[in-house]
């Protein structure tokens, strides 16, 4: 473990989305923490810049069991992330629990891991199911941890960015159907939160979510930002699956069907969280 005065955070896919925002938030905390970056690529453009900003950056692989034993030996705590879309659900499942035993193994005091919103409801979706068998890995080595469960990226829409400003946003919604989303920097600033105060957030779990829409509103909230008309397009499950395939479709009929179900209010009211509302996080990304 880091004889460190101040407590060292290893950062999984540091130079990611999810990562990234983790790392920023640390290194915005009052807490001085002493911030590690995991990554493949540690001579990248992204992992330099990590550098420079004082995040210790470790070259690792997650595949890799024996390689990161001591990377996790020399930090406190940990921020866990995995990639369904690169490794499969196999290989997601594998890195998962790699970096959750060797974390075990080594002792760490705090293990925070990122799954996904609704993964310990059966939702049958392959990306989400990988990540609960994470989850019960994690809860079989009885080790100090907190999971987060984002809902939806706001950060996805930048997919359709061209499409939506050309005045049309497309999703699998039904008429109705209301999706929550969340900004990537609000889930950073959560684990922050997480990691400035263990004894809280310890053996917890938290689904993320900062607003939540139907596609009608969400194109309102385009409309208002861009200041051009944004229509809603209702694509159907069919569509999803021609242009997406079968992983997608399925996702989006969990959504139309069953949905996520984090408590909004109560996470902007018990946490020291900015939870980013969709028009906002838009004006923050220039897309007015």
């Amino acid at each position: 473990m880091s004889q460190s005065t101040s407590t060292s955070i290893l950062v999984v896919g540091a130079t990611g989305t999810q990562g990234g925002a983790v790392v920023d938030a640390l290194l915005d905390s009052d807490d001085e923490f002493d911030v590690h970056g995991l990554t493949r690529h540690p001579r990248s453009d992204a992992a330099e810049q990590l550098a420079d900003r004082g995040v210790t950056v470790d070259e690792g692989n997650l595949e890799a069991k024996d390689s990161l034993e001591p990377i996790v030996d020399d930090v406190d705590a940990v921020f866990g992330v995995t990639n369904f879309y690169e490794a499969g659900y196999e290989g997601e499942v594998r890195e998962g629990t790699n970096l959750a035993e060797v974390a075990a193994d080594v002792g760490v005091d705090q293990y925070v891991f990122s799954s996904v919103g609704g993964a310990e409801r059966g939702t049958g979706i392959p990306h989400f199911d990988s990540k609960y068998e994470i989850e019960e890995r994690i809860r079989e080595l009885d080790l100090p941890a907190t999971v987060v469960r984002p809902v939806f990226f706001m950060q996805n829409f930048d997919a359709q960015r061209e499409s939506i400003e050309n005045g049309t946003l497309s999703l699998a919604l039904k008429e109705g159907v209301s999706l929550q989303m969340v900004d990537v920097d609000s889930i950073g600033a959560f684990v922050a939160r997480a990691f400035e105060n263990p004894d809280r957030y310890r053996g917890e779990a938290f689904e993320l979510a900062s607003d939540e829409h139907t596609l009608e509103i969400a194109a309102a909230v385009f409309s208002a930002v861009l200041d051009r008309d944004v229509e809603a397009n209702h694509l159907s499950i069919e569509d999803v699956r021609e242009q997406m395939g079968e992983e997608s479709a399925t996702m989006f009929e969990w959504f139309n069907d069953h949905g996520y179900e984090a408590d909004i209010d109560d996470l902007r009211g018990s946490h020291d969280v900015d939870f980013t509302q969709l028009d906002a996080y838009l004006r923050r990304e220039n897309w007015g």
